[in-house]
């Protein structure tokens, strides 16, 4: 039947004046070629005004007037006239041209079909594609392929959706089988909020999924992306980039082989190589794997995490390594901290700004201005009153060379007492935070590990907030500086700024100074405190059953060991060296010549010197190797300025 309409259509050919017999021939060749093509081959005339021989450089072409519609490959052709050369299957149709396949369809000026080819060019001032989820692609040039319903378009292209979001690049291509383009060369999206560029994209409209298949740069507000490779999904509001990903924001730079963020629910994934910096607080962060959570802000880090806090102090820049098997780092408002925590937090800074050994003092002084009790049946009272005055006298402060022996007027004093919390004017400052102050924690669980230039640590967890600004240190701490070893059951450090104001080692407290191979200065106490200032030691106290054993040189050489006994000491250091010693009460001294005390007894009970635990140099806490922040090369990249959607889109995509 097909074959019948096309010999109709050349029955205008007897009506024109006799040809040659050679040109006949050659025209009988044509017509049998055409016969033969198969059947989905053949281009078909469906509907037109009228059709008209008209000839062209020695051909004979069918002029057709419409609106004509024409099919092949289950496609029509629709346009205002149409140039039909029957024999090479081919058409040139202009004016209101479109061609619609499906849910897709195509607008134009002007197309040239090749039939045989099943290819169709298409030309204009305007070119536009459209798909079936409305997704509009406006170019100048197209080429269409029916057969496999593939458009590619070149010289620039740009596809708007019906969400004002869009696509441009120099080339691209359209599968309406797959629903799915690709663009290349100079790609430029907008998508909702944010703003990408990137080589080459893949983009599956019934999926609203952005496959990035080479770098990838992206803009949100004044936060930044970029990647080597990845995909957006706009419909779950879903990312992955990988290879070299890196974000960088206002206040932080990120780096992971692999980052995957779910906005909806808020939070990210990120695998490998992780670096977090957080300019804001001096702060670095390094795993191979954690999760972040936007609200609240949450970092949680894990495998082989640790965290570097980095300082300058007096011209002179030093960084804290930390590692632990878990690594915590989150923040919340002030209004949203439960009021156990901030009570407890509270107490602790109030705690922190007592001065102990001065309670103590105090408590002397108080004692001395007491009243003998009066007489009375009660015998109690009658022993107190009976105490001698100058029992009383003889408490006092001494230096470390006093062997003055202190009488038990104190022994009522509860040194439990002196942690009892007191109002300070500077802790009730500290506590009035707004509602929307941002607190910091910071978290470390399992086999902790420091180094500093100037004091290395191991415990067990770590604990930190800014809410009261205190390191909190359980699980057997330990700590070094240069030849001194802290033990306790707990420690506590106060921060001040970015300054370390007070250590305080909680609870079976034990001091060690490594003298030399064989002897080591000692100092065991309930609890012990430290004072610093500009980070360097300058004081710190012994509270409870105080042990002290110290070398005496002669000569540069040890020939005595003091061993003291008291209730309360207070050591006052410079240049980290103790200059004086004031004990209080019960206080016993013991000078013995070294040759005559064996090693066993130049160490006081609990004596454990550990310095295979300490770590040696950052590497043996942190390994791994920081990436230099790339901020000035980030902002310097410049944003999609979307040429090809001014010019093919303007005011309707929103742009001037």
């Amino acid at each position: 039947m097909n074959r019948i309409l096309i010999l109709i259509a050349f029955l205008g050919i007897l009506t024109k004046p006799a040809i040659s017999q050679q040109a006949l021939s050659a025209q009988n060749q044509a017509i049998q070629q055409v016969q033969q093509l198969p059947e989905d081959r053949l281009l078909r005339l469906i509907s037109a005004n009228s059709a008209e021989v008209i000839q062209k450089d020695g051909k004979d072409l069918r002029k057709v007037s419409g609106p004509a519609q024409f099919l092949h490959n289950n496609t029509y052709i629709i346009c205002d006239t149409a140039v039909w050369d029957v024999l090479s299957n081919t058409l040139d149709a202009k004016g209101n041209v479109q061609i619609i396949q499906n849910q897709t369809s195509l607008k134009s000026d002007f197309i040239h079909y090749i039939a045989n080819e099943s290819l169709a060019q298409v030309r204009g001032n305007l070119v536009e594609l459209i798909d079936k989820e409305k997704n509009l692609l406006r170019t100048n040039f197209l080429d269409f392929y029916t057969k496999d319903s593939i458009g590619y378009f070149y010289e620039g292209g740009s596809v708007l959706d019906k969400s004002k979001n869009y696509i441009e690049s120099m080339n691209g291509s359209y599968d309406a089988k797959l629903k799915k383009f690709k663009f290349y060369v100079n790609v430029r999206i907008k998508a909702d909020s944010v703003i990408m560029k990137t080589d080459s994209v893949a983009y599956e409209t019934n999926k609203a999924l952005f496959t990035f298949l080479g770098k990838v740069h992206a803009w949100r507000d004044s936060s930044y992306l970029r990647a080597d490779n990845g995909w957006y999904n706009r419909e779950n509001e879903q990312f992955n980039f990988y290879k070299n990903a890196y974000i960088y924001t206002k206040d932080q730079e990120v780096w992971a082989d692999d980052i995957f963020y779910d906005r909806n629910k808020g939070f990210s994934i990120l695998k490998n190589n992780i670096q977090i910096v957080d300019t804001s607080q001096s702060t670095m962060f390094f795993a191979d794997s954690a999760r972040y959570i936007s609200k609240p802000m949450s970092f949680t880090l894990y495998k082989d995490p640790s965290a570097a806090y980095y300082s300058v102090e007096e011209g002179k820049a030093d960084t804290l390594f930390l590692r632990a098997d878990t690594l915590k780092y989150y923040s919340k408002p002030f209004s949203e901290i439960d009021s156990a925590t901030v009570a407890q937090a509270k107490e602790r800074v109030e705690l922190s700004a007592k001065d102990p050994f001065q309670t103590v003092v105090d408590a002397i002084e108080s004692n001395k201005k007491k009243p003998a009790p009066k007489k009375s049946g009660n015998n109690n009272n009658l022993q107190a009153a009976k105490q001698p005055k100058s029992d009383i006298k003889q408490v006092n402060l001494v230096d470390s060379l006093s062997t003055v022996n202190h009488t038990d007027s104190l022994s009522t004093i509860n040194l439990d007492t002196l942690k009892t919390p007191i109002t300070k004017v500077d802790s009730v400052k500290k506590f009035n935070f707004s509602d929307t102050t941002t607190i910091r924690f910071v978290q470390g669980f399992h086999n902790v590990k420091m180094h500093r230039s100037n004091i290395q640590g191991l415990c067990d967890s770590l604990v930190f907030s800014s809410l009261d600004s205190m390191a909190r240190l359980y699980g057997k701490p330990i700590l070094w500086n240069e030849e001194n070893q802290f033990t306790a059951d707990s420690m506590q450090f106060v921060v001040s700024g970015k300054s370390l104001t007070k250590a305080e080692l909680l609870s079976s407290a034990y001091v060690i100074s490594k003298e030399d191979s064989v002897h080591f200065n000692q100092i065991k106490s309930t609890d012990i405190i430290g004072y610093f200032k500009k980070n360097d030691i300058y004081r710190f106290d012994a509270l409870g059953g105080v042990s002290v054993l110290f070398f005496v040189e002669e000569d540069s050489i040890i020939t005595m060991m003091n061993q003291k006994e008291c209730r309360v000491m207070k050591s006052m250091i410079k240049d980290r060296k103790i200059q004086r010693n004031k004990y209080i009460q019960d206080t016993k001294n013991d000078l013995f010549p070294i040759n005559e005390i064996p090693i066993n007894k130049q160490r006081l009970k609990g004596f454990n010197w550990s310095p295979e635990k300490r770590p040696k140099d950052r590497f043996a806490v942190c390994n791994r190797r920081i990436k230099l922040s790339e901020k000035a090369a980030t902002l310097k990249e410049e944003k999609p300025i979307f040429p090809y959607t001014r010019k093919y889109f303007g005011k309707q995509a929103g742009l001037k």
